[in-house]
């Protein structure tokens, strides 16, 4: 009875678990970022209310029949082999840990060791002469389970993908596209140390464009400066060969008001021969979200901040503030992210 007792409740908090993280309870970067996988185009979330639900009726039903009861087993084990493949992702590609998600994983681990110390109580439990007799019938069963782990790690592993909707931000990355090198460079519009930096970073941004992606990205540690970031965002998307001029005009913008107009922004472009495009509210939130993530995942506090990054690495360097940042400095932490 305790066993079925304590197989229900992990069952029950494993679909509590689920059902908080479809409703993003969690509220974290790295809940954020487990959000965006998928099962073959299906939520992780999504497919752990599917599966706890359909575990718990099994389960209901294997006390009374032997067919349901190895059912069982083999669902609980093929989950812990998709789990080991989603705790993989969030250590390598992720790289912080999702509270809910870890939560799921361990309900799922804790279940597993509840049938597995029934079964293992049981075979013990008979005399020596027929365990002896089912030493075989056990390592078939054994085998059975290495294989259903191993299918469950192979399918969630090879199916786990980022969705598209939730990839579908601006295209505003400069530079080397195909470099695995990039170059973030987080600024406040009405950051005093940010304007001194602007004019080494501007001259610095050709040079770097060439081994690398650069992001500019706004950080606003002076809540004004989200005025500015839908211009700065469409200057990305839409103005890329004169960005660095059109930058340097938003900058000018900035000393004359901290509210910008539309007609603002577009009396100060005018001389450069360029029209204003506004982006779509829903790409331009989906910026404003993709410039937070990288400030959170790289715990940016201060600006300037210029981040050197090799994606297939994931080594890092931070430059903070105006004495660290430089052509020369920047040039080097490629070097050494690149090594």
């Amino acid at each position: 009875m305790a066993k079925r007792f304590l197989a229900r409740a992990s069952l029950l908090v494993g679909l509590a678990l689920s059902v908080a993280s479809v409703l993003d309870l969690c509220g974290t970067f790295a809940c954020a970022e487990a959000h965006k996988y998928a099962i073959f185009g299906i939520p992780f979330s999504i497919v752990g209310i599917a599966f706890f639900v359909i575990a718990g009726v099994v389960h209901e039903l294997s006390i009374s029949s032997r067919i349901f009861s190895q059912l069982f087993l083999l669902m609980i084990f093929g989950a812990c082999g998709a789990e080991l493949a989603f705790i993989l992702i969030q250590k390598y590609e992720i790289q912080q840990w999702c509270k809910l998600c870890v939560g799921v994983a361990a309900t799922v681990y804790f279940t597993a060791a509840i049938v597995s110390f029934e079964k293992i109580k049981g075979f013990t439990l008979n005399p020596m002469r027929e365990r002896r007799m089912s030493v075989m019938p056990v390592l078939r069963k054994l085998s059975v389970i290495v294989i259903v782990f191993t299918v469950g790690f192979y399918v969630a592993y090879r199916g786990a993908q980022k969705s598209e909707a939730e990839e579908n931000i601006p295209d505003i990355i400069m530079g080397n596209k195909s470099s695995s090198l990039e170059v973030f460079i987080l600024t406040d519009w009405f950051c005093p140390a940010c304007r001194k930096a602007e004019q080494e970073i501007e001259r610095t941004v050709p040079a770097i464009g060439k081994r690398a992606k650069v992001v500019f990205v706004d950080v606003p540690i002076h809540g004004e400066s989200l005025n500015y970031t839908p211009y700065n965002l469409s200057f990305l998307v839409h103005e890329k060969e004169k960005y660095l001029e059109l930058r340097r005009a938003l900058m000018g913008l900035t000393e004359k008001t901290k509210e910008p107009s539309t007609e603002d922004v577009q009396k100060a472009i005018t001389p450069l021969h360029v029209t204003y495009r506004p982006l779509s509210f829903m790409l331009a939130n989906r910026g404003i979200k993709f410039y937070d993530e990288i400030a959170r995942t790289y715990k940016v506090t201060a600006t300037p901040t210029v981040v050197v990054n090799n994606e297939k690495t994931k080594k890092a360097v931070r430059l903070v503030g105006t004495k660290d940042i430089s052509e020369a400095a920047i040039l080097r932490a490629l070097d050494e992210v690149s090594q």
